[in-house]
């Protein structure tokens, strides 16, 4: 991967996302979900030994283990694991972030100097949970004001092939160029109604392991139900130009 072409950025400023298939080849992510198979694998033990927990289903995979693990405590899924808005911090979390075909890609948008951003995220969607069904919003709700000048190259990347059956993003097309839309509570977030929404077409973003959606913060964007029967693992990855204000 070399960075963007001309199209593709134009069509990035443009449309404020862009679909990018195979910028990753399979091994960037053998790492980390080592990683997090380990921590899921101790915690599942724990849970055993405290006799919460009798078959540890060593034999799922990575996509369906936890799910399994969390079915079977019920209510107790945040109490043996929260992925979701954690920032992983491990080696093979920092092996993805400064990867080269993502700094390349980076580096043709804001140019060579680049801060890996402070807001990153792992984020586990399981199947039928409420709590990671995500409103509409942009991101920009999300950080303080200052930033909203500085342009954030901003990656959502799925461990696990992303479907529209198990809870892909989607975002509304052109929806960066509007300024802070209004944002209310809904339930834990900061979203935005129905009726505050921008114009746009509503695009779906299906996309494969190894793929990326590159998105603008000020983009409306949000991520569906998950009514699969298998967890959608994805990274939330923020790049911006160190002598901009991260927000």
């Amino acid at each position: 991967m070399n960075g963007l072409t001309d199209e593709q950025l134009a069509f990035y400023k443009e449309e404020g996302y862009l679909l990018i298939e195979d910028v990753l080849p399979p091994q960037v992510f053998q790492l980390l979900i080592s990683e997090v198979e380990r921590d899921i694998d101790q915690r599942a033990r724990e849970a055993q030994q405290a006799g919460r927990l009798e078959d540890l289903y060593e034999d799922q995979p990575f996509e369906r283990r936890l799910a399994r693990i969390c079915t079977t405590l019920e209510g107790e899924v945040d109490s043996f694991w929260h992925f979701s808005g954690d920032k992983y911090k491990s080696e093979g979390m920092f092996s993805v972030m400064t990867h080269s075909a993502i700094l390349d890609i980076v580096e043709s948008v804001i140019g060579p100097e680049i801060l890996a951003h402070p807001q990153f995220n792992l984020r586990a969607k399981l199947p039928g949970q409420e709590v990671t069904v995500v409103p509409w919003h942009q991101d920009l709700a999300y950080l303080m004001r200052e930033a909203e000048d500085t342009f954030l190259v901003n990656f959502w990347i799925p461990l696990v092939d992303a479907t529209v059956e198990n809870g892909c993003m989607e975002v509304i097309a052109g929806s960066h160029k509007c300024d802070l839309i209004q944002h209310d509570r809904i339930r834990t977030y900061r979203g935005i109604l129905e009726e505050n929404l921008p114009p746009g077409e509503r695009i779906a973003c299906p996309l494969r392991s190894g793929g990326v959606l590159l998105t603008q913060h000020k983009i409306a964007h949000r991520s569906i139900a998950n009514t699969s029967d298998h967890i959608r693992w994805s990274l939330d990855l923020r790049y911006s130009d160190p002598a901009m204000p991260t927000g």
